[in-house]
């Protein structure tokens, strides 16, 4: 018998519908992958598991259930990562959620389980650190948008903060390395594709308000106290790229 690749249509809900299809059926796949990112494989076979959100759903109340909300999160956060092993650490994870309930933690040493809380941590500072990197600009028509490039997944875990700080402030946060926008409005949010989507124009208070920080910034500023290395530990020049106050000189 061949080895098996389960593949999904790319969001969490068909990724649990692979660990509900697996489980059910007494498979063991040797990786679990988007349908647009497989790759043959010799002495594979490839099955595509369509997405049931009933049976997601199951998966769901069922690993809350085992190992409650925190293990369900860790599940989910590390499926988010972008490393090569997250999909694969989070399904095993799960299986061992399933079978071994709240004693999951108890097995540590079992190399998945602790990769999925490394990942789960990865997951989670970067999403904290992305809420006070992100940089909103006022475009034409009043809507404020932040584009961004995150390591991890984190669109998802961004909206939810934003909408509620901006109340009922339009706003869109565009994973542009991801090809992916959230979108809010009235305090009500979706995630969309966003392959072809063209900013509109920066507003004329918007280019105004540039131009302030950058007096404001060059005026308080000590050239003689400048210490790149701190500056780039607390902000890492990696994202940098969409922040305001690095557009500006």
């Amino acid at each position: 018998m061949s080895d098996l690749i389960l593949t999904f249509d790319s969001t969490f809900d068909g990724f649990l519908s692979v660990v509900y299809h697996a489980v059910k059926n007494r498979v063991r796949p040797v990786r679990i992958c988007p349908e647009t990112a497989v790759q043959t494989m010799l002495g594979c076979s490839i099955q595509f598991v369509p997405s049931d959100v009933r049976h997601s759903a199951l998966v769901r109340r069922t690993l809350c259930d085992s190992v409650g909300y925190d293990g369900f999160k860790r599940a989910y956060y590390a499926y988010l990562s972008s490393a090569e092993d997250a999909i694969m650490t989070s399904y095993t994870y799960i299986l061992y959620a399933l079978k071994y309930g709240k004693h999951t933690a108890d097995y540590m040493s079992a190399p998945d389980i602790f990769r999925a809380y490394q990942l789960e941590k990865k997951v989670s500072y970067e999403a904290d650190r992305m809420k006070g990197f992100l940089r909103f600009a006022v475009m034409e028509g009043g809507v404020e948008y932040a584009p961004m490039e995150p390591d991890s997944d984190i669109l998802a875990l961004l909206m939810p903060h934003f909408a509620d700080r901006l109340k009922n402030i339009p706003f869109v946060i565009h994973d542009i390395s991801r090809q992916k926008a959230g979108v809010c409005a009235k305090g009500t949010w979706f995630i969309t594709d966003a392959t072809d989507i063209t900013p509109p124009r920066l507003s004329d208070d918007e280019e105004t308000y540039r131009r302030m920080w950058k007096a404001f910034y060059n005026a308080i500023s000590i050239p003689e106290r400048k210490n790149e290395r701190l500056q780039t530990q607390m902000m890492p020049k990696k994202y940098r790229k969409h922040m305001t106050e690095h557009l500006l000189y």
